[in-house]
C-alpha cells in the first residue's frame, strides 16, 4: 500500500522522502559504530576568517598549527582514498581535507557517511593546497548535529522569496550576503547606540502595553488584559513615556525598540518594527536636524567606510544635506504659495490646479501637505530636511513664533522616502489640550489616525515640560538604505508573514522544501454563508458577450498611497504592455502575496479614475457574508494559464 501511494506523489516529493528517509536510516548506522548522531559541547579554537587571516602566508609544504573549528558541511567533492569538503561557521567557509591515510579507516567510513548540511567539530592542522586555497587536513571529526533534511540548492532551491522569509534560518546558510545584511544592521545600531551615549543621552525602556495608543498617526493593534479585564494598545510610538521621562528631570533620554502599527504591509512597512527616539531638553529642532544628520553619517563613515553609497542604482552623498521649508519645497514644484492663501477655498482652488486630492476636512495646512506628497516627496532623492510642517498635521509640535500656521517641525527625506521626523516640542499644556480637541474632530471626520486625547500627558505638561527636542528614527528604513537593500522584509530576521493556511503559494512552497504529509480534506461549513441573490433581470447574450474577460499575471502590487482599502496592481495582460487595476481588497489581502498570481479580469472597462490613478478594467472576486461580516476572495486560478488568455 505505501509503495502505491508513493507512486501517486510528486516526483519532487518522492525524492525529498527518499533523501530524508536514508538520512535517517545514517541515525541507527552510526550509532552501530558508537557514534552519537547529536553531540555535546565542542571547545573551538578559531573561527573561518580568523584562520585565512593569520596564516594566509603560508607558501608550498609549510603547515601551520593544529586548529579546532565547528560548523555546518556544504559541500564535499572527491572519492576513494581522499575528499575534500567545505565548512561553513559564523564568518564563512574553509575548504578540509579528508585523507584516509591520516584518519584512519574507521574514522574514514564514518567521514563518508556525512551529508551535506551535518555540523561537525574538526581538529586539523593548516596548510595551503596547490591552487594556494588556505586548507585544513583534518586529523579527527567528531559529529555534532545529524541534519535530517538536505539544504536547498543555492540556485534552484531558494529562489521563493516566501519561503526564504518564512524559513529564516535556510537564508542565512545558504545566502551569505544576507548574514552580511545582518552583521551589518546589528553595527548600525550599535553605532546610533554609541554617538548618543558619547553625547550623555541615558537609554532607558518604557511600556509596550498601553491604556492609549498615542504618540503618532497609526491604528493600534488592540489586546485584552485578563486580570484587569481591560483593553490595552500595542505601542505605536515611545514618545509620549519619553517626554513624561524629560518632565521628570532626565535631560536626554533615548529608546531603541519595537512599536506596533496595525496598518498596510508593503516593500516600507511591517506591522511591527524598530524606531529610536531620542529626547534632549533645552533643545530646539534645529539641534535635532544636527544630531540626525551626525547619526546616519557617523553610521555610514564607522559600517561602510564612506558617506557616499549607492542604493536601488542611484548615487547618494549622506553628507550632503539640503535643508527648506515644506511650503518653498511646493512653490519650486508647482509655483503655488499655499501659505498665501487666507481662505481653505483659496487653497483649494490651488489644489485644484494643479491636479492634487484634498478631503473636505483638510484646512489651508492639510491641503498643503497633501500637495507635498503629490508634488515633491518621491524626488527628494538626495538628503533633504523638510522644515516647518503645518500645525493642522502636527498635533505634538511647538508652533513657529513668526507663523503660527507652521511648527518647528522637519521630516528627513533620501531616496523619497521619510527616514526621521522631529520637533521642538509643543510644552504649552493649554494649547496641547486643544491641540488634541482638534484631534478628536479629525477623528469624528473620519481620520481614524488621527490622536486620542492624553490627559495624563496633559498632565505631566502642567507640571513643566522645559524647552525639549525630539527625533524618532525609524532603523529599518535606515539599515535598508545603508545595506541597498530594497523591501523592509529583507532587514528584519523575522517580518510578518500570513500564516500558511491562508497562503496557497506559501503552502507550496513548503510542500517544495517538505515531505507531504497526509492531509484529510478541509472541512467547510456553509451553513452560516449569505450569497447576494440573483439577478432576476435578463441580460441579454450580446450585451454580456462583449465583456472581455481574460487572464492576468500580477507583476507589481503596492498599496496606494492616503487609501486605507485601494491595491494597485500592475498586470501583464499578454499585450506587451503593463496594465494597471486598482482594486479596493486591502482590508482582505497584502499587496506581496498576490505578486505572481494569474487572476480574472475585464480588460474592456473605460478608465476610470482613482485617488489620481487611471484604473483600466476591474479584477473578478467572490462576495459573501458569514454572520454579518462580508468575505472577498480574488478569483485566481492555474499558473499554466498564460497572460492574455480569454475567458469564454
Amino acid at each position: 500500500m505505501a509503495n502505491n501511494e508513493n507512486k501517486n506523489q510528486p516526483q519532487g516529493e518522492q525524492d525529498l522522502n527518499e533523501m530524508m528517509q536514508l538520512r535517517r536510516d545514517k541515525i541507527k548506522t552510526f550509532e552501530e559504530m558508537g557514534v552519537a548522531p547529536f553531540g555535546h559541547r565542542y571547545e573551538v579554537t578559531h573561527h573561518t576568517e580568523d584562520i585565512r587571516v593569520k596564516f594566509d602566508e603560508l607558501e608550498g609544504e609549510e603547515d601551520g598549527p593544529i586548529v579546532k573549528l565547528a560548523g555546518r558541511l556544504t559541500a564535499k567533492r572527491g572519492h576513494g582514498k581522499a575528499s575534500f569538503a567545505e565548512l561553513l561557521d559564523v564568518e564563512g567557509k574553509i575548504q578540509l581535507y579528508f585523507k584516509i591515510d591520516v584518519l584512519g579507516e574507521e574514522k574514514y567510513a564514518q567521514y563518508k557517511l556525512l551529508d551535506i548540511g551535518d555540523i561537525i567539530g574538526i581538529e586539523g592542522r593548516v596548510f595551503k593546497s596547490q591552487r594556494g586555497e588556505i586548507t585544513i587536513r583534518v586529523e579527527n571529526f567528531d559529529l555534532l548535529s545529524k541534519s535530517l533534511r538536505p539544504l536547498p540548492e543555492k540556485f534552484h532551491g531558494l529562489k521563493d522569496v516566501d519561503l526564504r522569509y518564512r524559513q529564516r534560518y535556510l537564508d542565512l546558510i545558504v545566502n551569505p550576503e544576507v548574514r552580511d545584511t545582518f552583521r551589518k544592521r546589528t553595527r548600525i545600531i550599535q553605532e546610533v547606540r554609541r554617538y548618543l551615549d558619547e553625547r550623555g543621552y541615558l537609554e532607558v525602556e518604557t511600556p509596550v502595553l498601553s491604556t492609549i495608543a498615542g504618540g503618532a498617526a497609526a491604528r493600534p493593534f488592540i489586546t485584552h488584559h485578563n486580570t484587569l479585564d481591560i483593553d490595552l494598545y500595542l505601542r505605536i510610538a515611545t514618545e509620549l513615556s519619553l517626554k513624561r521621562l524629560v518632565v521628570g528631570g532626565l535631560e536626554r533620554v533615548y529608546e531603541i525598540g519595537r512599536v506596533f502599527r496595525n496598518e498596510g504591509m508593503d516593500v516600507r512597512h511591517n506591522p511591527e518594527f524598530t524606531s529610536i527616539e531620542f529626547y534632549q531638553a533645552y533643545a530646539d529642532y534645529e539641534e535635532m536636524m544636527d544630531l540626525t544628520e551626525g547619526i546616519v553619517v557617523d553610521a555610514a563613515k564607522n559600517v561602510l567606510g564612506t558617506t557616499k553609497i549607492t542604493y536601488e542604482g542611484t548615487e547618494i552623498d549622506l553628507a550632503n544635506v539640503r535643508r527648506i521649508s515644506m511650503n518653498d519645497a511646493v512653490k519650486e514644484a508647482t509655483g503655488k504659495d499655499f501659505l498665501s492663501c487666507k481662505t481653505v477655498e483659496e487653497a483649494r482652488a490651488m489644489a485644484d490646479e494643479i491636479g492634487v486630492k484634498y478631503e473636505e476636512r483638510h484646512g489651508i495646512g492639510g491641503i498643503l501637505n497633501e500637495a507635498f506628497e503629490a508634488t515633491v516627496e518621491e524626488k527628494l532623492i538626495q538628503p533633504t530636511f523638510i522644515t516647518q510642517h503645518p500645525t493642522e498635521i502636527s498635533p505634538l509640535a511647538k508652533r513657529n513664533p513668526e507663523n503660527p500656521m507652521v511648527t518647528d517641525r522637519f521630516e528627513f527625506f533620501i531616496y523619497g522616502r521619510e527616514l526621521a521626523n522631529g520637533f521642538t516640542e509643543l510644552n504649552d499644556p493649554i494649547d496641547q489640550r486643544q491641540r488634541f480637541v482638534d484631534q478628536m474632530k479629525q477623528r469624528e471626520a473620519g481620520d481614524d489616525e488621527a490622536h486620542v486625547m492624553d490627559e495624563d500627558f496633559v498632565t505631566a505638561l502642567e507640571y513643566g515640560l522645559p524647552p525639549t527636542g525630539g527625533v524618532g528614527i525609524g532603523i529599518d528604513r535606515l539599515v535598508m538604505l545603508l545595506t541597498d537593500s530594497s523591501s523592509i522584509r529583507d532587514v528584519l530576521l523575522f517580518p510578518t508573514m500570513k500564516p500558511l493556511a491562508s497562503d496557497k503559494s506559501a503552502q507550496s512552497a513548503a510542500r517544495a522544501a517538505a515531505p507531504a504529509a497526509e492531509k484529510a480534506p478541509e472541512p467547510i461549513d456553509f451553513s452560516k454563508v449569505e450569497i447576494e441573490p440573483l439577478f432576476a433581470d435578463m441580460v441579454d447574450f450580446e450585451t454580456f458577450s462583449k465583456s472581455d474577460f481574460r487572464a492576468v499575471k500580477v507583476k507589481a502590487c503596492e498599496a496606494v498611497k492616503k487609501s486605507k482599502k485601494l491595491l494597485q496592481f500592475t498586470l501583464d495582460d499578454g499585450t506587451g504592455t503593463d496594465r494597471t487595476i486598482l482594486s479596493g481588497i486591502h482590508a482582505f489581502y497584502e499587496p506581496e502575496e498576490l505578486i505572481g498570481k494569474t487572476l480574472i479580469a475585464i480588460v474592456n472597462l473605460p478608465p476610470r479614475a482613482m485617488m489620481g490613478i487611471d484604473s483600466c478594467g476591474m479584477l473578478l472576486s467572490a462576495v459573501h457574508k458569514e454572520e454579518g461580516e462580508e468575505k472577498l476572495h480574488l478569483l485566481m486560478v492555474d499558473d499554466h494559464i498564460p497572460a492574455g488568455a480569454k475567458l469564454y
